[in-house]
């Protein structure tokens, strides 16, 4: 594909997926994992990750898991700088995590509001900063999920849409100035629900791909297509 910058003549990169789950940061870690690429998956519940790190490696993946808050900014940098280590040298960072809530803002908690907006927004601030100290001089992709409420808002979703179009808004800013210092970060904004092993997962990985790999891909990528 014209402008592409697949990486066919250099060595496989590495991913390290914040917030994987069953959707799609498994779908994500199993696209980039079929290419070669050393797989690092991360979850705050040791629970969930386990299984997720066993099915990856079942399918030929080679992957690892790490537990981490990303909620906690030093445990955030510490991930990283071991994510990096074991995978021989991160290319990619992507930020899946988020909680998702079908409330509207009345009706929820001061701790529900500060646990939210903590994984929804202040984790991805955490992932982003950190990522691209990491990256430094030497390069590398800052890959985000986004969702269609930062662009189409709905009450009843009130912190995960406030998270996404946050982070939209984050990534559009960033974009230039991280291009300067060699650093690209892009948003897949997923305009549709999501579901395990589902086709519309296998879409969203497809999405990071192409923005991973693509000389061209510009910050945000909508999926579906518009």
């Amino acid at each position: 594909m014209e402008g592409s910058v697949t990486r066919n003549n250099e060595a496989p990169g590495a991913l390290f997926i914040m917030g994987a789950g069953p959707g799609i940061g498994e779908a994500t870690a199993e696209r980039f994992g079929k290419e070669g690429w050393k797989i690092i998956v991360s979850s705050r519940n040791p629970r969930n990750l386990d299984p997720l790190v066993s099915r990856l490696v079942g399918k030929g993946v080679d992957a690892e898991g790490l537990v981490l808050d990303t909620t906690q900014a030093d445990s955030v940098r510490s991930a990283l700088r071991t994510a990096d280590r074991i995978s021989g040298g991160l290319t990619s960072v992507l930020y899946n995590a988020a909680f998702v809530r079908q409330q509207d803002l009345y009706s929820m908690t001061d701790a529900e509001v500060e646990s939210d907006v903590a994984v929804n927004i202040t984790g991805g601030f955490h992932a982003i900063r950190a990522a691209a100290e990491l990256f430094g001089s030497r390069g590398g992709t800052i890959l985000v999920t986004g969702g269609g409420l930062a662009i189409r808002p709905h009450a009843s979703y009130a912190s995960l849409g406030a998270g996404k179009a946050a982070l939209r808004n984050l990534v559009e800013g960033l974009a230039p100035e991280l291009k300067h210092r060699k650093v690209r970060i892009h948003i897949a904004t997923v305009n549709t629900l999501v579901a395990p092993e589902s086709r519309e997962a296998k879409g969203v990985a497809d999405t990071f791909w192409t923005l991973a790999t693509s000389a061209d891909a510009g910050w945000e990528a909508l999926y579906p297509a518009a």
